[in-house]
């Protein structure tokens, strides 16, 4: 009976606790477990990237396979909402069982506004993955969109584009479009 009575206060106490502070890990879809994942699995398979990179009105394109994918893929990790500070900071929506989609709650203040991770039926691995990052103050305003999309777990194609804008300056549009055409033979995936 001792024992019945502890956990009944001990579950009494847990409920009247503050759900931000206390609340669980995991609340959102794991993003960041699975973008670190794909850096670590393309900076040793280093595959072939046809990329295209913009900032104002400069453009290039190249075809390479020497890409720090830890900074390539920054933002995403940056998109990833699964962190204590942010557990009720979202409004959560599942319109079927492979979508996850979350939008910052009015009068929250935080860079993600926007995070849509849609999953492949057969690998349960983001097939999509859509965010939108956006910050302002007094000095400085900045709108990120990205999204890539994956083939059986591994990234194929990754978009980045937005806006910097410092308070005395015009907007800068940036642009970076990457698509992997070609893994090595050793370590063959796919290939387009």
């Amino acid at each position: 009976m001792k024992f019945s009575y502890e956990i009944v206060i001990v579950l009494g106490l847990a409920a009247c606790s503050n759900p931000t502070k206390e609340a669980p890990a995991g609340t959102y879809y794991d993003l960041k477990s699975y973008i670190e994942q794909q850096i670590s699995q393309l900076q040793k398979q280093q595959p072939t990237v046809v990329k295209q990179s913009g900032f104002g009105n400069d453009k290039e394109q190249q075809t390479t396979k020497t890409i720090d994918w830890s900074r390539e893929l920054d933002l995403f990790l940056q998109a990833d909402i699964n962190k204590q500070a942010y557990q009720s900071s979202y409004q959560k929506n599942r319109p079927d069982s492979l979508t996850y989609e979350y939008s910052l709650k009015p009068g929250e203040n935080l860079p993600v506004k926007q995070l849509r991770v849609e999953l492949d039926s057969a690998t349960r691995q983001p097939r999509l993955v859509k965010a939108t990052l956006r910050t302002r103050n007094s000095l400085y305003e900045s709108e990120r969109n990205v999204w890539l999309e994956s083939d059986k777990g591994t990234i194929k194609h990754y978009h980045i584009e937005g806006f910097q804008q410092l308070a005395w300056l015009d907007a800068k549009r940036f642009l970076i479009d990457g698509e992997v055409t070609q893994f090595s033979e050793k370590t063959l995936i796919w290939k387009k």
